[in-house]
């Protein structure tokens, strides 16, 4: 038996939503990962906010701020691409698995409601298996998407802060201002 096939009788016609749920998780962990350990790695954002600065050092203060406070307003929202899509994961995988949970107990109730007799155990076995292996997918998943979410976002507002302080600091060097004390 396949995979798939495992996946789906153990977890129900909530099976593929969660997979899906679990793929883009796990992508968006990664690339995230990948993308923000470059930017932190090889400080591009600091980099190109100091180029930015320095093209354009012959404009009033007031104009370098705001072209550079623009620059990196796109900037932070670029870092942080994605990180929405998993925050939306995140609430929609234990959403599906409260889902599958429902779906397994309608059918424990469905079995008991046609069957004549005693009750047995492995009666219930399928639906109540089911329910507590939709709502662990759903945490599962869950989980570590909430804590990249969270933890991402700490990451690109570090990344925005450390540039925003040296391009600020630079700055005030444009315009005489000593700045040795602050660095």
């Amino acid at each position: 038996m396949s995979t798939f096939s495992t996946l789906q009788q153990a977890l129900g016609p909530v099976a593929m939503p969660l997979m899906g749920c679990a793929l883009l998780a796990a992508m968006i962990l990664i690339e995230r990962l990948l993308v923000l350990g470059y930017h932190t790695g090889k400080r591009t954002l600091s980099h190109g906010g100091l180029a930015l600065l320095q093209s354009h050092s012959k404009q009033p203060k007031a104009l370098r701020e705001e072209i550079l406070a623009l620059w990196l307003v796109g900037k932070k929202q670029k870092l942080a691409s994605g990180i929405r899509l998993l925050q939306i994961v995140a609430l929609v995988a234990p959403l599906l698995g409260l889902l599958g949970t429902v779906m397994g107990l309608i059918q424990v109730f469905d079995t008991i409601g046609v069957h004549q007799g005693p009750i047995e155990p492995s009666m219930l076995a399928g639906g109540l298996g089911i329910a507590m292996k939709t709502t662990a997918a759903g945490l599962i998943i869950a989980v570590p998407a909430v804590l990249g979410v969270h933890g991402y976002q700490l990451w690109v507002d570090k990344l925005v802060a450390i540039a925003e302080h040296q391009i600020n600091v630079n700055n005030l060097k444009i315009d005489g201002v000593g700045t040795e004390v602050w660095a």
